[in-house]
């Protein structure tokens, strides 16, 4: 709730709902979840987010509040899960179609991850890594640096060498947009998306959205 750029996002409105609620509930239309769960910390700040979660039905998981590497970890353990499919809490526009494509090339190659952002090639707003429970033990052992405690994944695409790691590429790439949500200015584009494109809304039909944005031509004409 305390993001620096955009405090309390996770719970800022998009239409009639918590941007946290546009996850989840896109995510609910996924084929190779086995569920979701919304991990959070333990502070009291952070309650309005686990009553997002119980709104949506979600599941709950809450740990450490610094060591988010550490609490990824915990939760896959608590839940016995051999891995874990990680979507960011600000990402309101996520395909589930896209998280089934990652999460199938898991299953089919046994990697340590499959992601689509190592390179990254969709954009930002999109990312999608699917983690070995396995492989998030290796990190909890290895990462001694904050930074990548906090980030996760960073230390592992830092020493990519020694990690399996399989990359999901969209042909041709997609980052002439952004959809990540770290500043008012993008809380901006997503408020017009919210009432541009239906709540079930695929990534490409997202993305020619989002070009037509207004500010985005206007931007282009300076």
């Amino acid at each position: 709730m305390d993001s620096s750029r955009l405090p309390g996002k996770a719970t800022m409105r998009l239409g009639d709902a918590p941007v946290l609620a546009w996850v989840v509930h896109r995510l609910s239309a996924s084929r190779e979840l086995d569920g979701i769960v919304v991990c959070t910390s333990e502070r009291a700040l952070d309650d309005p987010i686990a009553e997002v979660a119980d709104k949506m039905k979600a599941g709950l998981f809450r740990g450490a509040t610094d060591d988010v590497l550490g609490r990824v970890l915990a939760c896959a353990e608590y839940l016995k899960a051999n891995a874990v499919v990680r979507i960011s809490g600000d990402s309101p526009f996520m395909d589930p179609r896209l998280v089934d494509s990652v999460a199938q090339r898991f299953r089919d190659t046994a990697p340590d991850i499959a992601t689509n952002v190592h390179p990254r090639t969709y954009p930002a707003g999109m990312s999608v890594e699917v983690i070995a429970t396995a492989a998030l033990r290796r990190l909890d052992d290895a990462v001694t640096e904050q930074s990548d405690r906090e980030h996760v994944t960073t230390y592992l695409y830092r020493n990519a060498e020694d990690f399996h790691i399989e990359n999901v590429a969209a042909t041709p790439p997609l980052r002439d947009v952004d959809l990540a949500l770290d500043t008012d200015a993008d809380f901006a584009l997503a408020s017009w998306l919210a009432g541009e494109v239906a709540a079930d809304a695929d990534l490409n039909t997202i993305i020619d959205a989002a070009r037509r944005y207004p500010a985005r031509e206007k931007e282009n004409m300076t």
